[in-house]
């Protein structure tokens, strides 16, 4: 496979490689590609129905007497 880059992204390559943190250009682009797949399944249909369904969820399974103990735990433990 061949992948054309414009030359800011071409430089970007060139100072990963060159700052030693990649061996070489698939290097800096097999870690960009899996950033990218990471966004994806980050920024899912699933996932965020499942972060709305919990938000609107009666459920609390941490109410005012829990973050009242925190608080106060948080205060003892200066």
């Amino acid at each position: 496979m061949q992948v054309t880059l414009t030359k800011e992204l071409e430089k970007l390559v060139a100072e990963k490689v060159g700052s030693g943190r990649y061996a070489d250009a698939s290097d800096v682009m097999r870690d960009a590609l899996r950033v990218l797949e990471q966004r994806d399944e980050f920024e899912s249909p699933a996932l965020e129905a499942a972060v709305l369904e919990g938000v609107r969820s009666p459920h609390r399974p941490y109410g005012k007497a829990t973050l009242e103990r925190v608080r106060k735990n948080a205060r003892s433990a200066k």
